[in-house]
């Protein structure tokens, strides 16, 4: 009995263990979300249809109006506020969207300021940081970096801030937060344009909320994002089915490189287009040069035959003759 019921136990962890695995192979769900800029009612309507996870709104937008028309959606409505003052009076007009958790603060004061009046009223932040100053950055991440917050917004008017760099953007998930970029100021939106090439470009610097002022045809990149990868998903489970035996060791190299990256890449819910369409291209170069086998080379392939062994020891010959020879030159001269 007791040796049936270890193997009950035995099969009962492989099966579990198999189910991770395929679980990781399997990758995840995208996880990009965007909010959508809108100067009038109509665009709120317009973002609503367009699927936006957050609607802003310019100053020429009703509040109250802006809180109604999204009573019944599940877009949650980023307020902005100048002030905690500004806040106060903003959350008064809007306290039924905020006590549903449907309303967050975007708020241009300190972090400490923001952060300690959402805890005390009980709502979720956005918080804010526009410069290109590498500690303060890190440091406004790290202020941000609470239960109140959903994101961090970071802006620079430099087309290579630091803000766009890894150093300032892998703090995003050391710290547990995401990143938001807005496209609604280009005074502010590091000198790219509010369209899909710069979308993409963001969500590859470590990005995962992008503020648009064109909400359907963000949409339309989020189709063309999932096509991707589920495309790359494809080209991964291909690629796993191939065996490497007997195929040179550099081939092999390159084999298993291409397929970690893409598996990194379906394991991060927000990979850019570009990035999967690349890891897919890559990694499909390496599975059919790991099943050629009909004589061709491929660059790092390297094979030893009687003609390169001979020429490789006529190399070695003549330089050891030239060493002889300016051995006994020298040694006559002096």
């Amino acid at each position: 009995m007791r040796k049936f019921t270890n193997i009950l136990l035995c099969a009962a962890l492989i099966l579990c263990l198999g189910l991770t695995a395929f679980a990781q192979d399997e990758g995840t769900e995208q996880d990009i979300s965007f909010a959508a800029y809108c100067k009038s009612e109509e665009d709120i309507s317009a973002a609503i249809a367009a699927g936006a996870d957050y609607v802003s709104l310019a100053d020429s937008v009703s509040l109250t109006a802006a809180a109604e028309a999204l009573e019944s959606s599940s877009a949650v409505l980023i307020i902005d506020a100048d002030s905690i003052e500004d806040a106060d009076e903003k959350l008064k007009k809007t306290a039924s969207l905020s006590q549903a958790g449907k309303a967050v603060f975007r708020i241009k004061d300190s972090a400490k300021k923001s952060v300690g009046w959402a805890e005390s009223n009980g709502v979720q932040l956005i918080g804010y940081y526009k410069g290109n100053i590498y500690p303060v950055a890190i440091a406004k991440i790290s202020g941000y970096a609470q239960p109140v917050c959903r994101a961090i917004q970071m802006q620079t008017n430099n087309q290579d801030g630091v803000i766009l760099h890894n150093s300032v953007t892998s703090f995003f998930e050391k710290h547990g937060i995401k990143g938001m970029f807005s496209f609604a100021d280009s005074a502010k939106s590091a000198k790219r344009t509010d369209s899909a090439r710069s979308w993409d470009d963001l969500i590859a610097r470590g990005y995962d909320i992008i503020e648009t002022a064109y909400p359907a045809d963000f949409a339309e990149y989020l189709a063309q994002n999932t096509a991707e990868r589920e495309k790359l998903s494809a080209s991964v489970e291909a690629a796993v089915a191939v065996s490497t035996e007997g195929c040179k060791p550099n081939r092999v190299s390159t084999y298993e490189n291409a397929l970690a990256n893409a598996k990194a890449l379906l394991q991060d819910g927000s990979s850019a287009t570009y990035a999967m369409a690349d890891a897919r291209a890559v990694l499909d170069e390496a599975v059919e040069k790991i099943s050629l086998d009909d004589g061709s080379k491929v660059t790092g392939d390297f094979k030893i035959t009687p003609a390169r062994a001979a020429w490789a020891l006529f190399g070695i010959a003549l330089v050891l003759s030239w060493q002889i020879y300016f051995r006994k030159h020298w040694g006559k001269t002096n």
